[in-house]
């Protein structure tokens, strides 16, 4: 007798159809672990129509009437959904039941997950019994268009952290206890030699009539892509110390470099090491600047950083991103009070292509306290900063915002020492 492949003799199916959609034997193909199962023909459908408050039930028969597929096998029910279709114009809600039953004619719902037309919708289900049938309910006015691949699965383990939204119990799938680091924890940690957390920050006060990178000073928005070197001035004669620059600088090998200006009062200091496109971060130690301090491109008069009097250091939220190494936007913070009337803050990412605004919000009058987890990647060789813009009809002081933008950071290269390598 001929042998059969591994997932024949093994783990034989209930139903052989099962192997391919319903389309019969499978006696040479060899099937792995990693294989899944479509159950039916009807699992996997292209520009399925979901009318208005009419349940569209998936696995059916030639005459239309509810055929459940046999589930007791497996392990796992995987529902894939597409909803990219210029039909459907609006971004809609409508929802997903599995129904699940020890006999076909016995079946209720064992779990319930909404999506929206405009999201990618991935889930997988545990297998409860040993009937299941997929429904999708449209609740909206007009009619859903979708794409749909409904898989089973003996072998894959069930992944909790993708089931937030629906009320699982973890041990109808698996007895496994998984102890798992935080990932930005370890990070933090510094447990990835090639990674980085950056938080950069910044704030801007009452007048923001023109666009500006968020900072203690109306800076517009530089799109120059110049770099110049740099001087350091203050409005008073007390102010005689060192002073730590950072910001983009023209190195091709590293494009992000420190510079140490000393300051000689109101006399301007000796030129920067180092050409800058911007400054975004600004160390004073210890020192405590008695007058107003301005950051301005040698030989332009163009104001690219300034620390008022008392103030002590500088943080804006822009960062540069160099020739080896890539980002993830993960998060946008604002918090304060504003007297914007229609004003918007804008995070922009500028690459040799141009500039791309990648994420805004709207800022109204009041207090503001919001986080937005954008997750926006940040290719090499660019720079993302936020800018401010709105109008304030109403000259006082008193109102501020504070904008922070966390970056995650990556080198694309290896570490090259020995120590980084075990």
């Amino acid at each position: 007798m001929a042998s059969k492949s591994r997932y024949f003799s093994a783990y034989p199916t209930i139903n052989s159809g099962y192997l391919s959609g319903g389309t019969g034997r499978q006696e040479n193909n060899t099937f792995t672990f990693q294989d899944i199962v479509r159950p039916t023909k009807n699992a996997k459908s292209t520009n399925v129509i979901i009318q208005p408050n009419i349940n569209h039930n998936v696995f059916t028969n030639l005459n239309d009437t509810l055929e459940p597929i046999e589930t007791k096998n497996f392990n796992v029910i995987r529902v894939s959904v597409d909803t990219n279709n210029p039909n459907n114009s609006d971004n809609r809600e409508m929802f997903l039941d599995v129904l699940q039953g020890q006999t076909k004619e016995n079946m209720s719902v064992s779990y319930t997950t909404p999506f929206r037309t405009k999201d990618i919708f991935f889930r997988s289900y545990p297998v409860k019994n040993n009937f299941c049938n997929i429904r999708f309910r449209n609740t909206t006015s007009g009619n859903i268009f979708i794409n749909h691949d409904i898989s089973l699965s003996k072998f894959s383990q069930y992944n909790p952290p993708s089931q937030l939204g629906d009320d699982v119990e973890f041990k109808e799938m698996t007895n496994l206890t998984r102890i798992a680091n935080q990932f930005y924890d370890d990070v933090s940690r510094e447990q990835f030699a090639n990674s980085k957390i950056i938080n950069t920050f910044g704030y801007f006060e009452n007048n923001v009539s023109q666009k500006q990178i968020v900072s203690p000073v109306e800076i517009l928005e530089n799109t120059s892509n110049t770099f110049v070197e740099v001087i350091a001035v203050s409005d008073s004669t007390n102010d005689l110390f060192e002073l730590s620059i950072s910001g983009q600088v023209d190195i091709l090998e590293n494009g992000r470099f420190s510079n140490a200006l000393t300051l000689e009062g109101t006399t301007n200091s000796l030129v920067s090491l180092n050409r800058y496109k911007y400054i975004d971060t600004i160390g004073m130690g210890n020192n405590n600047n008695t007058g107003n301090i301005s950051i301005i491109k040698n030989g332009t008069g163009e104001l690219v950083a300034y620390i008022p009097a008392d103030t002590r250091a500088l943080s804006s939220p822009l960062f540069y991103i160099n020739k080896i190494e890539e980002g993830v936007l993960k998060e946008v913070k604002v918090c304060g009070k504003s007297i914007f009337q229609n004003g918007s803050i804008e995070v922009r990412l500028d690459t040799n292509e141009g500039i791309t605004t990648i994420w805004s919000t709207g800022v109204l009058d009041g207090i503001v306290d919001n986080t937005w987890c954008p997750d926006y990647k940040i290719p090499s060789n660019s720079t993302v900063y936020a800018i401010a813009r709105g109008l304030n009809t109403i000259p006082n002081g008193d109102e501020r915002v504070d904008v922070a933008l966390k970056i995650l950071k990556y080198n694309l290269q290896p570490p090259t020492s020995l120590t980084d390598s075990v």
